[in-house]
């Protein structure tokens, strides 16, 4: 997992603006159907993981799965992503509102291959398991249906690729993301330990790199 460095004032506020319970938000993939997403699926599988946290996609395909995602100025996206196996055209996540591609709603987080989509491209094969926090709401707002996630390998076999611990929170009030050292239990946040929560937002905000347009 890769380290990065830590934000001060992102942890302030935290600590100032949490409640007094943090709900866990973290999208739980077993509570979903994943759909083939703009006849872009062409071979390969999407699973989720025993506990829900993971979606893992093989082979060369798009996927979405749909829920109500109403995105505002401060919305951020939180996740972990994984490529492993060979590495394909390009790995990407998005969302859109119909099922055709909108470039300017996707973002591309890495592969060997250029599109329109949103460049966040900091991901390297090779690089294992890394987290994103991609503030949304500075590249655009919106109610959208779909979130899309992308595993693009037309001329590859043997690509995989895994979403873990994905979220979309607005602000960072119960924010799983924010204050979780251990996603597949949920942080209960009392008064008292503002202290024990400021160490603790410090340690996960140093794990996250944060993308603005």
């Amino acid at each position: 997992m890769k380290i990065f460095s830590k934000s001060f004032i992102a942890a302030m506020t935290l600590v100032c603006g949490i409640s007094s319970s943090a709900n866990a938000a973290f999208i739980n993939f077993n509570d979903y159907s994943t759909s083939d997403f703009a006849n872009q699926a062409i071979s390969g599988s999407a699973s989720p993981s025993s506990d829900g946290s993971t979606l893992t996609l093989t082979g060369n395909l798009w996927v979405s799965i749909s829920d109500l995602f109403a995105l505002t100025s401060d919305s951020t996206l939180y996740f972990t992503m994984e490529a492993s196996g060979n590495e394909a055209e390009w790995y990407g996540i998005g969302f859109e509102d119909d099922n055709s591609v909108t470039a300017s709603s996707l973002f591309q987080l890495g592969g060997n291959e250029g599109t329109n989509a949103n460049q966040i491209s900091t991901y390297n094969f090779g690089d294992g398991a890394v987290d994103f926090a991609i503030d949304v709401g500075t590249f655009f707002t919106g109610n959208f249906d779909k979130l899309v996630f992308i595993l693009d390998s037309d001329r590859t076999s043997g690509a995989s690729l895994s979403f873990s611990n994905v979220e979309v929170c607005n602000g960072a009030t119960d924010c799983e993301s924010l204050v979780a050292t251990n996603p597949s239990a949920p942080v209960s946040a009392n008064a008292p330990a503002a202290l024990g929560m400021f160490a603790m937002s410090l340690f996960f905000l140093a794990r996250r790199k944060r993308f603005k347009a």
